[in-house]
């Protein structure tokens, strides 16, 4: 099994997707950094890079977080745009 795998395939499927939701609404990773800052989330462009490398999962609240900040659905996130 590769490092990122589950027994169920990919265990972060999102970072692609955050990336590509990110980029459709022109943020680039400092400006999305900043919109978790002001929902009082800390977390680092570092991290996001991470996270959208699929080298990083994201927890539960940052996920809440990206879905209002991207305007989308976790949904959205988790299996695919929609939009």
């Amino acid at each position: 099994m590769q490092k990122n795998e589950s027994i169920y395939g990919k265990s972060n499927v999102v970072g692609r997707r955050i990336s590509l939701l990110r980029k459709k609404i022109g943020l680039n990773q400092q400006e999305l950094s900043e919109e978790f800052s002001k929902r009082g989330i800390t977390i680092s462009t570092s991290a996001i890079s991470k996270l959208e490398n699929q080298t990083r999962k994201v927890t539960d609240i940052e996920l809440i977080a990206l879905a209002e900040i991207l305007n989308t659905d976790i949904k959205d996130i988790m299996y695919g745009i929609s939009k």
